[in-house]
């Protein structure tokens, strides 16, 4: 059995339709119709049932597709294997990774172990904190890095850094007609974008609201679409230094005076699995390093 008649399968398998098939793998329909006739001789069973110019596997179908999927992909993973042997890397770090630690320290820490150990490799799935968790505790990925500590026996979660939460708005909101505007009518004036963190939205908003009444907020779940809508003048919030940096320098975005109490920070976390192999364990002692991490804080905090 050959490998282009199981990608034939599977493409047919999705499209439900030779033609289209046909159409997505560039060749001709003929074709197409030959590979599945081969692998159904081979098989001798049928894999399609035929409904007018549509077709549906059946039963038999449906399971041998999961055993066609499982061998292009084992196929495809050997095939990069190689091609990264020849590339010179030697072994490969897979890290989960949540967007706000994806978009700010992560690429620094990469470019910095890549200087010391350039035949190491990365794979990075960026995903929410949760499932930062998820991957971890599945032995998904080698380690995780995200904004929620795990507490489970035979796994480890070392804090890297505290990032600064932030009052912050759109350029100029807190000056109208030369004159400044108070931090009551900022909030009576504007939408607040909460939830775009997994932890500290909940006691922040319970002490915003026994100080500034009225509140009206908007749940946002993600931190850069957050910072986004800010940009366009849509609303406010609350967001780690580290994310809004950028936009504050350039003046797309204004650091705003908070008076009502003290603000929280958001924890960084490196979440792993105890005895790991020699390359992740300097990894991690890259990033855990303390005047390492020192300078990802004070990078966050620079903001004026």
């Amino acid at each position: 059995m050959e490998l282009s008649w199981l990608n034939t399968f599977i493409t047919a398998a999705e499209e439900e339709n030779f033609r289209r098939a046909a159409d997505r793998l560039h060749v001709a329909q003929s074709t197409v119709t030959l590979h599945i006739q081969n692998i159904e001789d081979e098989l001798e069973t049928r894999l399609f049932d035929r409904i007018g110019r549509s077709v549906q596997l059946n039963p038999t179908g449906l399971g041998f597709l999961q055993y066609a999927k499982s061998i292009m992909e084992n196929y495809n993973e050997s095939i990069e294997y190689v091609a990264r042997r020849l590339q010179g890397y030697q072994e490969t770090i897979k890290i989960s990774v949540s967007t706000l630690v994806a978009t700010t320290a992560l690429p620094r820490w990469i470019r910095e172990f890549r200087k010391v150990s350039p035949e190491t490799e990365f794979s990075i799935e960026v995903t929410d904190s949760s499932s930062v968790v998820a991957s971890v505790m599945n032995q998904e990925c080698d380690i995780g890095i995200g904004r929620i500590p795990i507490v489970q026996e035979q796994m480890e979660s070392i804090e890297l850094y505290n990032d600064p939460i932030v009052f912050v708005g759109p350029s100029g909101i807190g000056v109208r007609n030369g004159r400044e505007v108070s931090t009551e009518d900022i909030f009576r004036e504007n939408l607040l974008f909460t939830y775009n963190h997994p932890l500290y939205w909940d006691d922040l908003l319970f002490q915003l609201r026994c100080n500034v009444p009225n509140v009206r907020t908007m749940k946002v779940s993600k931190v850069h679409v957050s910072v986004e809508w800010i940009k366009e003048g849509m609303g406010i919030s609350f967001l780690p230094v580290t994310t809004v940096k950028d936009a504050v320098e350039k003046g797309q975005m204004d650091m705003v005076p908070f008076p009502y109490f003290s603000l929280p920070s958001a924890h960084t976390y490196l979440l792993k699995r105890k005895n790991q192999n020699q390359t992740i364990n300097s990894f991690i002692e890259l990033i855990s390093n303390t005047e390492f991490t020192s300078t990802q804080v004070k990078y966050g905090t620079g903001v004026k």
